[in-house]
């Protein structure tokens, strides 16, 4: 798992670990993003080698950079950007979970602590950070102030829209939401499987836990986007580089993959699986 810490003050937010995506997916109904189904024939990406892999990455960190240091709101609003990012990164956590070798990675800012996990210092290697996900978090907490923009350049009018933006926008609830209409779709696949008396093959999991988390990152990107067209253009940049003056570092670890392909399947064979997803999606107590 991947774990992103500010030196602003000590924020700190981690993905949750393999074993609670199913339950987290059900827990909330409404937001922007637009629902996925889970698609059985996508599978999650592979690292087929740290050489290939490591290639990809580099020529990434300067496309990367490059488009940061052009146009910074590119980072959030550039899709098929994030999604290259979402992808490579979910390859090195794979790597790491499977307990592979990555010291050619320490050029590209993973540094082995001798562990199992590695160190990563997000201001010198950005492209490995989550801004979609940083700034959801800093601005979930409350630790972006309107003084402090006011300071900046914002006006009273665009405080007012940006937390206008924030109570009718929970970006929890969103991602609540973009990952439940997987989880169901996985849920009715692991059924088909157990009628059929096939065991459910690995891979099928971990596509489930590929999609529902790329949904999350998705559903968090499109809504700081959205937040973004709040605003004109001066005050948007100077939104964006609000946040990435936090210093942020990184520490990627071994997730339990075994225990939580076995909670995913456990959950998702509950009789009562949809009935409990649909109530606890729309808040009712089932």
């Amino acid at each position: 798992m991947q774990v992103t810490s500010s030196c602003h003050g000590g924020r700190r937010l981690k993905r949750p670990p393999l074993a609670a995506v199913l339950m987290l997916a059900i827990a909330g109904f409404g937001g922007v993003a637009q629902a996925v189904e889970f698609d059985e024939k996508l599978k999650a990406p592979m690292m087929k080698s740290a050489a290939d892999t490591r290639t990809q990455a580099k020529s990434f960190a300067v496309k990367f950079r490059e488009i940061r240091a052009a146009t910074p709101a590119q980072v959030i609003l550039n899709a098929p950007l994030a999604r290259q990012q979402f992808d490579l990164k979910w390859q090195i956590q794979r790597a790491i979970d499977e307990r592979k070798p990555l010291d050619e990675f320490a050029e590209l800012g993973l540094v082995s602590r001798g562990d199992g996990t590695y160190g990563i210092d997000m201001r010198k290697y950005p492209e490995w950070d989550d801004f979609a996900q940083n700034i959801v978090g800093l601005l979930s907490t409350g630790r972006i102030s309107g003084p402090a923009l006011i300071e900046r350049g914002f006006r009273p009018e665009d405080v007012a829209t940006l937390m206008s933006y924030i109570s009718a926008h929970d970006p929890v609830r969103a991602s609540k939401t973009a990952a439940l209409p997987i989880a169901l779709g996985f849920a009715r696949t692991v059924g088909k499987y157990d009628r059929l008396k096939r065991p459910v093959p690995d891979s099928l999991v971990f596509a489930y836990f590929y999609q529902s988390a790329h949904a999350v990152s998705e559903s968090n990107r499109t809504w700081v986007a959205d937040l973004l067209q709040q605003f004109d253009a001066q005050r948007a940049r100077i939104l964006m580089s609000t946040f990435l003056e936090f210093e942020t570092t990184g520490v990627w670890g071994p997730d339990d993959t075994k225990a939580g392909i076995e909670a995913a399947l456990a959950n998702a064979r509950l009789p009562n699986f949809e009935e409990l997803a649909t109530a606890e999606a729309k808040g009712v107590a089932p």
